[in-house]
Parts: C-alpha cells; structure tokens; sequence
C-alpha cells in the first residue's frame, strides 16, 4: 500500500497528529495492528447490519431496470456499428451512401 501522508493529515484529528508526532516504530506496529483489528471488526459489523443490507438490496433491485435498459441499447449501438462497417466493407449492400 503506498503512503500518502498528505491525505491521512486531513482525515486524521490535529490530537492523533499531535500525539504521534515521535511514536516509535515499535508503538507504530503496535498502533497499526490495533487499526487492522479495528478494520476487521467494522468490516464485520457493517456486513451483519441488516438495515445496510437491506438497503444495499433496495438500491440494487432499483438498480436493475436501468441497467437492463442500459444493457438493451449498447446491445443496440454495437449491432448497428457492425452493421455500418458491414456497409462500408462492401460486404452488404454495396448501394449504400454510408
């Protein structure tokens, strides 16, 4: 993961930058398995929330028609852009003015 320390100044509180300013590397390690078990522990919490996964499964079923549109007509773009090409290599309809 790359360090972007710039990024993690303006999230992080002005207390937590004050207070580790001279942390060692070993508190640091310590610090940073307390965050990942902290992760882990959210990650968790927010897979069990049933509202969240309530909600998530809302939003994808209204999601649904309008991605089967979307699908619908770029199914549509791609089959004319084939046809056109078809046109304009004389494979069909050698006539046309496309």
């Amino acid at each position: 993961m790359a360090v972007d320390l710039g990024k993690a100044k303006k999230i992080l509180s002005s207390t937590f930058l004050d207070d580790n300013e001279g942390v060692s590397e070993d508190e640091a390690a310590a610090l940073i398995v307390k965050s990942e078990q902290q992760i882990k522990g959210l990650r968790g919490e927010m897979a069990a929330d049933e509202q969240l996964q309530a909600a998530a499964q809302i939003k994808k079923d209204l999601e649904s028609g309008y991605k089967s549109a979307i699908g619908y007509e770029e199914a549509k773009i791609q089959y004319l852009l084939a046809q056109i090409e078809e046109i304009q290599d004389g494979s069909v309809n050698p006539d046309a003015s496309v």
